[in-house]
């Protein structure tokens, strides 16, 4: 066999995986932080058309899309780390432990950001439901150019990607370097 990686090599490399994902979700973190304070919480307004309601469905589409990825890989997290006898976190995996529990707050970000994103879009949406437009249309929230709309869906991607990249990283430390 070629040269197996050493327990001392191991051990080194997983303590710069947990770095990693330290640093990941610190920066992470830091990003979505000054996101929110520097975008102003502005929703703009657009005449209603066909367009729009595509769009909106399209919107829609895509938190579904992203909700059910982000159940389906902390789901996955947590059937390995804890649920998988073989593979099971013990107190003395620290790179590991601290990796999960990285992983596991992204997600829970993310779901927390699609959950919010969503229920401002469906309180946008009735809020503007009575106000008139141009040559008396009616006016609905710009889903896709709206700083605060897209503060929460950035938001929410941020937290998904890394989490799902710190995800991958505890799996690779937890099957394969332990």
């Amino acid at each position: 066999m070629a040269n197996a990686p050493t327990p001392k090599a191991n051990r080194i490399l997983r303590i710069l995986l947990a770095i990693l994902s330290v640093s990941l979700g610190v920066w992470i973190s830091i990003s979505v932080f000054h996101a929110f304070r520097s975008t102003p919480h502005q929703i703009k307004l657009v005449n209603s058309d066909e367009y729009v309601a595509k769009a909106l469905d399209f919107a829609k589409q895509d938190v579904e899309r992203f909700f059910q990825m982000g159940v389906l890989v902390l789901g996955s997290l947590w059937a390995l780390a804890v649920v998988d006898k073989d593979q099971r976190l013990k107190l003395g995996d620290r790179p590991e432990l601290i990796m999960f529990v990285i992983g596991t707050g992204l997600f829970v970000f993310s779901l927390y950001f699609l959950q919010q994103y969503d229920d401002i879009v469906k309180q946008a949406i009735w809020d503007a439901r009575s106000l008139p437009g141009e040559a008396g249309q009616k006016l609905f929230p710009d889903i896709l150019d709206s700083p605060y709309f897209r503060l929460h869906y950035e938001a929410a991607v941020k937290c998904f990607y890394s989490g799902f990249v710190v995800s991958g990283l505890t799996s690779l430390s937890l099957c394969r370097l332990r």
